[in-house]
């Protein structure tokens, strides 16, 4: 039976690609430092105890598996001293047992003015810190390619899923006694790029059917949905059927606050990616899977997420 480490899967990547291996036949571990953390819908899962930090624990963890899928989604203020650190163990166990490390890429790494469209031979020019520490952790991934090691790259936008934790669409979007809220941090005829965390799972499981055939290091990238803030109200609305009243994100208290909260400052650095658009060509991960990239009505996702309920 094919055989896969998660690292990470009480997050939204980890979680949704571990589903989608189950479903597939594969037997999955999750490397967890409280195993009694393991989500109930992970039935199936083996859970170990351990830290993503240290390399025993990881290379314990991998033995007999074939693939590492690395969803480990550490707080911003964090990134700078943890980010590269926390990979290093399960780079080095992918070189040493000669294993394909499945990672989440994002669009940190492009600079938007050279955009619209990106493609995987786009440049890598980030504009901000984690930028910057995103372009290190696919370096050392590059490496490790160099070292025996396997890596299938995914790069999506903005996460759409349940039990994802903290991500924008969790933050932006409520339902109140009316409808909904939707709170809109750019304009509102400004494309924005999202994806549907279970078609990033089944994605990633069509890739590593494939991954002998693919080369050592295989980036690709994710379309998912590009919709205005108007068009994401209208299937809200449609998957809700309530209406969805839209407020302003409250970007001048994240300045105010900036200063003092760790988190605002990080947050307000990556205010750019609401103000241009940013879009992934996925023209090769098509060619891959031969036209089959697994789409979710926009809708049905946002129902499926907890999003919003169909009464």
């Amino acid at each position: 039976m094919k055989q896969a480490l998660v690292i990470g899967i009480t997050g939204g990547f980890g979680g949704h690609v571990a589903a989608a291996l189950l479903e597939d036949g594969w037997k999955v571990r999750a490397l967890m430092r409280d195993p009694a953390r393991l989500p109930p819908w992970h039935r199936g899962v083996e859970a170990v105890r351990g830290d993503a930090r240290e390399i025993g624990d990881v290379r314990r963890a991998a033995a007999g598996a074939e693939v590492i899928v690395y969803g480990v989604n550490i707080p911003y203020p964090r990134w700078r001293r943890e980010a590269l650190p926390l990979l290093e163990p399960t780079a080095r166990v992918a070189e040493e047992q000669g294993l394909t490390v499945v990672f989440p890429g994002n669009v940190y790494n492009f600079d938007p003015r050279e955009g619209p469209d990106f493609t995987e031979a786009a440049p890598f020019r980030p504009v901000s810190r984690k930028g910057a520490i995103r372009l290190a952790l696919e370096e050392r991934l590059r490496r490790a390619t160099a070292n025996g090691a396997r890596v299938v790259l995914i790069r999506a936008g903005d996460f759409i899923g349940a039990h994802a934790g903290s991500t924008w669409m969790n933050v932006l979007a409520k339902r109140t006694d009316s409808g909904y809220r939707l709170l809109r941090p750019g304009p509102a005829g400004l494309v924005h790029t999202w994806a549907n965390l279970p078609d990033v799972g089944r994605t990633v499981v069509r890739l590593l059917r494939r991954r002998d055939r693919l080369p050592v290091f295989a980036p690709f990238h994710f379309a998912g949905y590009r919709v205005t803030f108007d068009e994401m109200v209208d299937a809200m609305g449609t998957a809700g059927g309530r209406p969805v009243r839209v407020w302003p994100f409250p970007w001048w208290a994240v300045t105010l606050l900036a200063p003092f909260i760790p988190f605002l400052r990080e947050l307000r650095e990556m205010r750019y990616l609401w103000r241009q658009e940013v879009n992934l060509d996925e023209s090769r991960l098509r060619e891959t899977l031969a036209g089959e990239v697994p789409h979710t009505p926009l809708p049905e996702a946002l129902v499926a997420a907890g999003v919003v309920a169909r009464d």
